[in-house]
């Protein structure tokens, strides 16, 4: 009995400290990648939208290999479909009518977009900028000073978490890190669930299933 308690206490305390970490993302222009970490144990690592590079994933620094694996060459001949298929390519199609039939309703259209906004509040309200590091070079030198003087003048950007710098040589960067929970996306999420239109959305299943039996 205590063995079993003490498994139990550790699961817990397990569970807490992997729901209750920060996940930290980070915007690094200069090395044109976007990083992912939690725990100090996972890490993800892709490269910024149009540029080179490969994406990266480690697990307790233990590289795991992303994409699909390479298969051999299949033989010329048809492969004979297995009996469910069609049957299943009937149910996708009908949840998907269904899921239109769903949206063209205005009350569940208005509802689901009023909670999906909700969400995205809590979740954006959760996140905190945890350091900002820049370099900002305008075309014309006149503007550089003129931001430079604004930036000293209110003494913004200046500082261990956020650093903005202007310079004159042409050179833009940006590192942006940010950090938000697990737990207060979940919390954010249990709080839409009430709102939902279930009572909607059961009476067009109704009606669906009605007008298409199986």
């Amino acid at each position: 009995m205590e063995t079993l308690l003490i498994v139990l206490c550790a699961v817990v305390v397990l569970l807490a400290v992997v729901v209750f970490s920060p996940v930290m993302i980070a915007v690094d222009s200069r090395n044109r990648q976007v990083r992912v970490r939690w725990l100090f144990a996972m890490e993800f690592q892709a490269p910024l939208p149009w540029t080179p590079g490969r994406k990266r994933f480690t697990l307790f620094h233990r590289p795991i290999p992303l994409g699909e694996r390479a298969t051999p060459a299949q033989p010329a001949e048809a492969k004979e479909e297995p009996a469910g298929k069609p049957k299943h390519r009937r149910r996708n199609r009908a949840m998907g009518r269904f899921f239109v039939r769903c949206l063209g309703d205005s009350t569940i259209r208005q509802t689901l977009a009023k909670q999906v906004a909700k969400f995205i509040m809590r979740v954006a309200g959760s996140v905190r900028m945890s350091r900002l590091a820049s370099d900002i070079s305008l075309p014309d030198p006149g503007l550089n000073g003129m931001l430079a003087g604004a930036l000293a003048a209110y003494n913004w950007g200046v500082g261990e978490r956020r650093k903005i710098q202007v310079n004159f040589t042409g050179e833009n960067s940006l590192f942006l890190e940010l950090r938000f929970h697990p737990h207060r996306v979940f919390k954010a999420f249990l709080l839409c669930l009430p709102g939902l239109p279930y009572r909607a959305v059961f009476r067009k299943w109704r009606a669906f299933a009605a007008a298409h039996p199986r």
